[in-house]
């Protein structure tokens, strides 16, 4: 009798997860990240308020928002965590900072508004991941016909990937270029993000994450529309990890990367800490010194799988360094302990040599200063020792790791998060000459 119990939740279970995902809300507000200027003098963390971007909803332009309904948040994922819960209401309460003083906003809940374009109209699917449901969105042209797919793979962030192509964001510009020539277009939410099951997003692996692309991209079968011998994917710094692995299991047309990491993740967290440092006004003496205590938090981390708590025991001399790399479990206010050390046992290149008859373009913006150089002529590198002539790579000009126009490192640096950016299009020309040649 049990097991016939069992059986029946089971089969309950999977009834209610064959269903269609239901919507969430939105608070229908844009936001971005405080101005270095405006934390410091408030005494904010790096991530522990987000900045009003334009008046709606009751809320101010330049408003600052630290909590949501009671609970303030130390991270950006911890925030995109709290919306989330709260937007099953029909009323959200924030903690908002206006001219300098605290008060408690109520908000409402509005319906998200279905994206439509003149040439395209937005499916709202999903995709079974984990025993979870994970969000996608496919825009299907108005053309008729079989039509190419340019698939996205976004970056570290345990962010939404919902937005109208219409949006300013860079994706969004990136895709309604290649919608508008009558591409069929997708991306998929990270599981605990927007209307997708799972999470708490921060905490979620880099191989849990990395199923949500493999079963989308195996879904891409089930729309007659979809051209599936014409399949690209455009992986997005962190993006670009996952992808050579999802194609290295199931063959699509070419990759797009972009800013992503080829070398070991604790490789690259000493790499990019020798440009960022200076960036921040440190000297190359105290990056010098401030490396030589992390290489060895990293190593414990990273090579011998120690936690924080145990490093801070165990060495008490890398105590501060171990509470600075995370107090919390997450590291750089974006993701886990855990998802840093699956991305660190992962051979990228190992990866990018199986692809076969893939083609890669590996693309690195001249003013990008969170990814390295060197990573993106290495997966060139890879592909091409392994399956000569089958990868490009390239310069973007004037462009750093958000698709902004800028100069260079320091230009890029001074304007990164704030209001004003101005996209660079050069990235879509590189993109759409590099596919047009290969069907000359």
């Amino acid at each position: 009798m049990r097991r016939v119990l069992i059986l029946g939740l089971v089969a309950l279970v999977s009834l209610l997860q064959a269903g269609s995902l239901p919507r969430r809300g939105t608070l229908g507000i844009s936001f971005r990240a405080v101005p270095e200027s405006v934390r410091i003098e408030l005494k904010l963390g790096a991530q522990e308020a987000v900045q009003v971007a334009s008046k709606a909803n009751g809320l101010e332009e330049n408003d600052l928002v630290l909590g949501v309904n009671g609970k303030r948040f130390k991270s950006f994922g911890e925030w995109n965590d709290l919306v989330r819960n709260a937007a099953t209401s029909s009323t959200v309460k924030l903690i908002v900072n206006r001219g300098g003083k605290e008060q408690e906003i109520e908000v409402k809940v509005q319906p998200k508004p279905a994206d439509k374009g003149d040439n395209y109209e937005t499916i709202y699917d999903d995709v079974l991941s984990n025993g979870r449901r994970i969000r996608t969105f496919v825009t299907k042209p108005k053309a008729t016909g079989k039509r190419p797919v340019m698939f996205w793979i976004q970056g570290i962030n345990a962010s939404s990937v919902e937005a109208p192509l219409t949006g300013p964001s860079g994706t969004s510009k990136v895709l309604k270029a290649f919608s508008d020539d009558g591409w069929v277009t997708v991306r998929v939410e990270k599981p605990g993000v927007g209307d997708s099951e799972g999470g708490p997003a921060l905490l979620v692996g880099f191989d849990e994450e990395l199923d949500i692309y493999r079963q989308t991209l195996k879904t891409l079968d089930k729309y007659d529309f979809v051209d599936r011998s014409q399949v690209y994917l455009f992986g997005h710094s962190m993006g670009g990890c996952h992808a050579p692995i999802i194609a290295s299991e199931q063959s699509v047309k070419g990759i797009i990367s972009y800013g992503t990491v080829s070398d070991s993740w604790l490789e690259w967290q000493i790499k990019a800490a020798r440009i960022q440092g200076p960036l921040t006004g440190q000297t190359r003496a105290q990056v010098d010194a401030e490396v030589r205590k992390t290489v060895a938090v990293y190593h414990y981390l990273y090579n011998e799988k120690r936690t924080i708590a145990w490093i801070k025991e165990n060495r008490p001399d890398l105590r501060e360094s171990a509470t600075e790399t995370s107090a919390d479990g997450v590291m750089m206010g974006v993701r886990s302990i855990k998802y840093m050390q699956e991305v660190n046992d992962n051979n990228f290149c190992d990866y990018w040599a199986k692809l076969g008859k893939t083609r890669v373009l590996a693309l690195f913006g001249e003013a990008d200063w969170i990814s390295l150089q060197s990573c993106q002529e290495q997966v060139a590198s890879a592909v091409n020792v392994a399956n000569p002539g089958m990868a490009l790579y390239k310069v973007v000009d004037d462009s750093d790791h958000g698709f902004n126009r800028t100069n260079d490192f320091k230009d890029s640096f001074a304007k990164w998060g704030k209001p004003g950016n101005e996209f660079n299009p050069e990235i879509i020309k590189v993109m759409k000459e590099w596919i047009k040649s290969l069907s000359s």
